[in-house]
């Protein structure tokens, strides 16, 4: 066999590789050395991939009308005339088409074409609209395209890296050793780390900044803000290229560092550093991922951090806003417009000179092209569920492992005529009508395009299963059993990219003159807007006023924890190859979630335990690990399917932002169910402290109380009136005189307990506001009494001893409403 090239069919990094046989005739895979991106480097995954090509692939067609029945194998000729005949039956937009960008390029132009310009419907989408969706509208609102600006190229003098809602140490190794490299030649380079979790990446960083889920936007506009204040901008940049600056600005002005980082739940001190560093360093390139795009406010995020490199004049030179794309060839779908707005060549369907463009190549009549777009994959859920989307085509992806809220989509599967076309027998297949044996990389040819606008061309290393058909292929049989097999007649990957690539000619993408024989290669070069001039209507880049808004979910108690989801290091996605590697899964062989050592005592929840994690919409049973990570989040890695018994996504939000329509797969509110009663003691030593300083604490403690009670009108509890005040700190105070005087006096203490858990019902106060009481009760004491540390502590804890017997009452009552439906309004 002679040296095969091809790009790895993981991440987005888009590392170049080298197939070959070895002395044993063994397939081996390595890193392609004159690959212009990655230059022969490589992280572990794609190297078993030869070894675990076959295990569990699709055998045959297979079909069954009804999915209460058994699968029953098929010819390809009955199964392409079973989909020909639901799509006539149908009315175009009945139907929907779910792709992926583990596509070649060429598979996804075939079916947009398929779709949007002979089916007659702009219903499909692709995964990339729950992972890059936020990004695209970042850069298209900004710069007028779609596009990373700058190249891996662009870390090789860089001096500042911050990672924004990315661990590309564990999702993108091959890029953060690139970045590590310039941190090893130049010490001085600083990496900045913002993530609630201490992420492999964060172990790497100089700062980590342990933000709260969901906030992003509010901690850019206060770096913007500071920025603004001190005159730390770059402003001939903003003259000369931009628009919009005062008002991104005005937004930004809601922020300053004091009030950002009460919101982020950060040190203020991490907002300047921050700040100091988009102003003074020689070139910064920020990267983000999945942290920063699957949020309800994800576009905003986008143009938070954006807005900072324009006002610094990050571009080029000087820096980079990169996107880091989280699938081989997302990017390439987006170059073909596999979304439900797009077409080839970056272009749109709300614009009348793309369809009519796209209509007189592909020979269509005029008005074929709807001029609106389909409605996206998560909004389809409903429509599938009330019957008014009858077929769902799904196309190398796995959507019922990887779909937010997935007790809702499984509903909405199980009422949809689904057709499967995977390689492998995936969780989707469950709830498949029809599934199709489909080739995939390393079996066929074509492109595709890296995070950094790299094409590179996959040539097969092996013959497909013989079942097996490519997926541009598939689509020109139903098209040809459709009438229309002179419009889908090509033959070859080769034809598709010679019509394909004509599509880009004059556009930001384009690649019109170029053959397979030129790749790898990177369209729009090292920078892609070198004169700075961007394809917007005045040529300059927009700063747009990036607006925060809450996420969706309330995490009042019992939802108080908030879930976030990612990968784990050896793993992609639904693990359809990397799961079946044994050295891949070693280590990784169970889904878990992780806990703050803290919020893991309090709960009695130790290292692997088995734990119950509920939201509104379902729950899982799930391995506990205690880890570095902000106190109140919870992380679970969300690609191990129904095989492992519960897909995390069951618990996760569908909320979308309003612009991208990207889900909030990052911010879901929970409850962790205790697995250990806490047993709450004070030491005898700690007692007698408390009983023997009483007499002189007496007189002022029902000040120290009222000064307590008061700190909580800072976490929103705003009807506290100073009559209840008043009463709320004499019923504490009595309470802490039972407690210390006559500690026999049970019934009168149950019945204050009572009593102050109904106020604090009806004053909305949560659990989570018992530790800022006790907080300030200590503040508050140490104010009024001059007592030794140790007294001052001992009075502390007997404070939070005695507000614990409350607050569990208060949690008893909200977790009777939650989760029995109880009305009462006391407890």
């Amino acid at each position: 066999m002679e040296k095969i090239t091809a790009q790895c069919p993981y991440c987005g990094v888009g590392c170049g590789l080298e197939i070959f046989e070895d002395k044993k005739g063994r397939i081996k895979i390595k890193g392609d050395k004159d690959h212009p991106a990655t230059k022969g480097d490589l992280c572990l995954k794609p190297i078993p991939l030869p070894k675990v090509m076959d295990i569990g692939r699709v055998p045959a067609p297979l079909y069954r009308e009804n999915k209460r029945d058994k699968f029953r194998e098929i010819t390809w000729e009955e199964a392409i005339k079973i989909i020909a005949q639901k799509l006539k039956r149908n009315k175009p937009d009945e139907n929907y088409f779910y792709i992926s960008g583990q596509l070649t390029t060429e598979d996804s132009y075939v079916i947009n074409k398929f779709v949007k310009g002979f089916i007659g419907t702009n219903n499909i989408d692709a995964n990339s609209r729950l992972c890059m969706a936020s990004a695209v509208m970042g850069y298209k609102m900004t710069f007028g395209s779609d596009g990373p600006p700058g190249s891996y190229e662009d870390i090789d003098d860089a001096d500042a890296f911050v990672f924004a809602g990315s661990n590309a140490a564990w999702a993108h190794p091959v890029l953060f050793k690139r970045v590590l490299n310039r941190k090893k030649e130049y010490p001085e380079a600083k990496i900045i780390v913002i993530d609630p979790v201490y992420t492999a990446t964060a172990e790497k960083a100089d700062i980590w900044v342990d933000i709260k889920p969901g906030t992003d936007t509010v901690l850019f506009n206060s770096i913007l803000y500071l920025l603004n204040k001190k005159g730390w901008l770059d402003y001939e940049f903003i003259g000369k290229h931009t628009e919009g600056f005062s008002q991104a600005i005005k937004e930004a002005e809601k922020y300053p560092p004091e009030i950002a980082a009460k919101i982020c739940e950060i040190k203020p001190s991490l907002i300047y550093k921050l700040a100091e560093i988009y102003a003074f360093s020689k070139k910064v390139i920020s990267f983000w991922t999945m942290g920063f795009n699957q949020s309800s406010n994800g576009t905003m995020k986008n143009l938070s951090l954006i807005n900072v490199h324009l006002a610094t004049g990050r571009i080029n030179e000087k820096g980079c806003p990169f996107s880091l794309t989280g699938q081989p060839n997302a990017m390439g779908g987006r170059e073909v417009g596999y979304l439900v707005n797009g077409l080839p060549g970056y272009r749109d369907v709300r614009n009348p000179e793309d369809r009519a463009f796209m209509e007189q190549f592909w020979s269509l009549p005029e008005g074929s092209i709807k001029d609106k777009p389909g409605i996206t994959i998560v909004e389809a859920i409903d429509s599938m569920i009330n019957g008014d989307i009858k077929l769902l085509w799904i196309v190398c992806t796995n959507p019922a492992v990887t779909m937010p809220n997935l007790n809702k989509f499984w509903r909405a599967l199980r009422n949809t005529f689904v057709i499967v076309q995977d390689a492998y027998l995936t969780d989707s297949v469950d709830y498949a009508n029809l599934v199709l044996p489909a080739s995939q990389w390393g079996e066929k040819e074509g492109i595709m395009t890296s995070s950094d606008r790299t094409i590179t061309h996959n040539k097969p290393f092996r013959q497909p299963p013989p079942q097996c058909k490519h997926d541009w292929q598939i689509f020109c049989e139903v098209a040809k059993e459709l009438g229309w097999e002179k419009q889908f007649s090509y033959r070859n990957s080769r034809e598709i990219f010679d019509e394909y690539k004509q599509t880009t000619k004059g556009r930001l993408c384009d690649i019109s003159d170029w053959s397979y024989e030129d790749l790898p290669k990177q369209w729009g070069g090292k920078w892609l807007y070198k004169d700075k001039r961007f394809p917007t209507p005045t040529g300059r880049a927009k700063f747009n006023p990036a607006v925060y808004s809450e996420a969706s979910d309330s995490t009042e108690y019992p939802y108080s924890f908030i879930l976030t989801t990612g990968r784990t290091k050896k793993q992609w996605h639904t693990m359809t190859r990397t799961g079946k590697a044994m050295e891949l899964v070693r280590g990784e062989e169970e889904p878990f979630v992780m806990l703050n050592e803290k919020d893991a005592l309090e709960l009695g929840i130790f290292d692997n335990d088995y734990i119950n994690i509920k939201s509104t919409r379902g729950q899982i049973y799930i391995k506990a690990k205690i880890g570095k990570i902000k106190r109140g989040v919870v992380f679970a890695p969300f690609g191990y399917g129904k095989i492992y018994h519960f897909p995390t996504n069951i618990t996760v939000s569908d909320a979308i932002d309003p612009i991208s329509k990207e889900p909030e797969l990052k911010f879901s509110a929970v409850f962790i169910k205790p697995r250990k009663k806490r047993i709450y003691k004070l030491s005898d030593e700690i007692y007698q402290k408390v009983k023997e300083t009483y007499p002189e604490v007496e007189k002022f403690l029902e000040d120290v109380l009222e000064n307590s009670f008061s700190s909580l009108t800072e976490a929103e509890i705003k009807n506290i009136k100073p009559d209840l005040l008043k009463q709320l700190s004499q019923e504490i105070k009595e309470l802490m005189d039972i407690f210390i005087n006559r500690p026999a006096d049970w019934d009168r203490a149950n019945l204050l307990n009572e009593k102050v858990a109904n106020d604090y019902i009806k004053l909305k106060i949560q659990p989570k506001h018992q530790s800022l009481l006790t907080s300030s009760f200590r503040k508050e004491f140490v104010k009024i009494f001059d007592l030794p540390e140790d007294t001052a502590q001992a009075w502390e804890f007997a404070f939070d001893f005695i507000s614990h017997r409350i607050f569990e009452l208060v949690k008893k009552y909200y977790e009777n409403k939650a989760f029995k439906g109880t009305q009462e309004e006391t407890v």
